[in-house]
């Protein structure tokens, strides 16, 4: 549940935003033409980019450029709500926060970088910021456009100069290119993730409608046949090779209710979990 969303624009875009909310919470969205700087002011979560995941926890932040996301937040051990706030960058924002003159690390060609998310060396000046934002997120009344602007450039400033500068640089100077995936990739990368088909649909920047046509042209199956078996497929596996517990097998196989893959494993191999295990070993 959310419980405050705030934002500051510039030329009519969110460019400072915050968020408090009650976890469990899974948010996602499309950066087709922006990319952002998101910091977790307090708990946890994991973010699914097109073909890879990233574990973000209290004062940790990550830069992300265009594509798909999606943050699946977890519920905090003290019941507190988490909070997060992202700064956005958008072509059209930053050329009317430097006035048309970009600078040369902004633009100048470098190698593509293959990372679609880095992760930010938070150190005390990165911090500083942010609490200064929660200043003005308290405060609204004392920000202006000046202060947005200043602000933009004062981040921008810091990443750059960040113990991993120079990856943070490559991303920035390529923040505006999105990544092209192969549909297949980001299936198989997200295969055995708690993530539904919903989920999937988002990152492979689709409708699901049309996921779904074209999850039946790639696979020659539908989305939820195909990864119920594989899943399943998996955890037979594992129940034969490794020593892990029933349960933990059913949530690394993408599963999020024991009940529930308790039955479809029955239904698909006439056992139980643990009968197929006892009677394969024996």
């Amino acid at each position: 549940m959310i419980l405050k969303h705030q934002h500051f624009d510039l030329l009519q875009k969110t460019v400072l935003e915050r968020m408090v909310f009650n976890p469990p919470l899974k948010a996602n969205g499309s950066m087709h033409d922006e990319a952002c700087f998101l910091y977790v002011v307090n708990g946890n979560s994991t973010l699914y980019g097109p073909t890879k995941k990233d574990s973000l926890q209290t004062n940790e932040g990550v830069v992300m450029k265009c594509g798909s996301y999606l943050n699946s937040w977890s519920k905090n051990e003290n019941d507190s709500p988490s909070e997060a706030v992202a700064i956005h960058f958008y072509p059209e924002v930053l050329k009317h926060v430097y006035q048309d003159k970009i600078p040369d690390f902004l633009v100048q060609k470098k190698p593509q970088t293959s990372k679609n998310v880095e992760k930010v060396q938070i150190d005390q000046m990165i911090k500083t910021f942010v609490d200064s934002l929660l200043f003005y997120f308290e405060n609204p009344s004392l920000i202006n456009e000046e202060l947005i602007i200043l602000k933009v450039k004062e981040l921008i400033l810091l990443l750059v100069n960040t113990d991993n500068s120079d990856r943070i640089r490559s991303i920035l100077q390529d923040l505006f290119n999105p990544e092209e995936y192969q549909f297949k990739d980001i299936i198989q990368t997200n295969l055995f993730e708690d993530l539904s088909i919903d989920d999937l649909a988002v990152l492979t920047s689709m409708s699901v409608s049309s996921f779904k046509r074209k999850f039946k042209e790639v696979f020659d199956d539908s989305p939820a046949h195909y990864i119920k078996s594989r899943r399943l497929e998996k955890a037979a596996e594992l129940l034969l090779i490794s020593q892990s517990r029933v349960t933990d097998i059913c949530y690394d196989c993408g599963f999020s209710d024991i009940g529930h893959f308790s039955k479809s494993f029955a239904a698909k191999y006439g056992k139980s979990p643990s009968e197929y295990r006892e009677k394969q070993l024996s």
